[in-house]
C-alpha cells in the first residue's frame, strides 16, 4: 500500500513540475504566426499549463496560442470559437497582473496584427504607450530585444519612439 501510494505521488506530481523555458515560449511565439509546426509546438507546451493556477504570463501565452491556432483553421466556427477562448485568456492573465510587461507586449503584438473587424483593439494606443514608457526600464535583456524588434519591424511606430526603446 505505501508503495502505491509512493508511485502515486511521483507520478503525480511529474506533470506538476514541468519547467517551463520561456526562451523557448518567447521564440515559438514569434515564429508561430508564421511557422504551422511553430504553432503546433507552442501549443503543445501550453497544454499542461492551467489557466486558474499558472502563472499569469503563462496563461496569457497560452490564450495567444490558441489566437495564433486559430490562423490555422480552417472551419470559421472553430476559428472565431478559438479566438473567443484566446482572447478571454489573455483577458483575465493581464487583470491578474496589469502593469507585466511581457503580457503587455503579447496582447499588443496580437491586436496589431488582427482583422479590425474582430474588435479586439481597444487596447492598442494604452499598450503601445505603457511599452515605450517601460521596456526600458526592464532587466530582462531578452524581452527588450523581442519588444524591440517587434516595433522595428513596425510601421505604427515613429524613429524617434524606436530610438527611444533601444536606450
Amino acid at each position: 500500500m505505501k508503495f502505491l501510494m509512493w508511485l502515486c505521488l511521483i507520478y503525480g506530481n511529474i506533470g506538476a513540475s514541468q519547467t517551463f523555458s520561456m526562451s523557448k515560449i518567447r521564440s515559438l511565439y514569434c515564429r508561430a504566426p508564421l511557422i504551422k509546426s511553430e504553432a503546433n509546438q507552442l501549443q503543445q507546451l501550453m497544454l499542461s499549463v492551467n489557466p486558474t493556477t499558472a502563472p499569469p504570463v503563462l496563461v496569457c501565452y497560452k490564450g495567444a496560442s490558441k489566437m495564433i491556432d486559430a490562423k490555422y483553421v480552417f472551419n470559421p466556427i472553430v476559428k472565431f470559437a478559438d479566438f473567443k477562448k484566446g482572447k478571454e485568456m489573455i483577458s483575465k492573465a493581464i487583470s491578474r497582473d496589469t502593469l507585466n510587461l511581457e503580457m503587455r507586449f503579447i496582447r499588443y503584438s496580437i491586436q496589431s496584427n488582427l482583422p479590425f473587424f474582430l474588435g479586439y483593439n481597444d487596447d492598442l494606443n494604452s499598450d503601445k504607450r505603457f511599452l515605450l514608457a517601460n521596456s526600458r526600464n526592464s532587466k530582462d535583456t531578452e524581452l527588450k530585444e523581442m519588444i524591440f524588434n517587434y516595433f522595428s519591424t513596425s510601421s505604427v511606430i515613429k524613429t524617434e519612439e524606436l530610438k527611444q526603446l533601444k536606450n
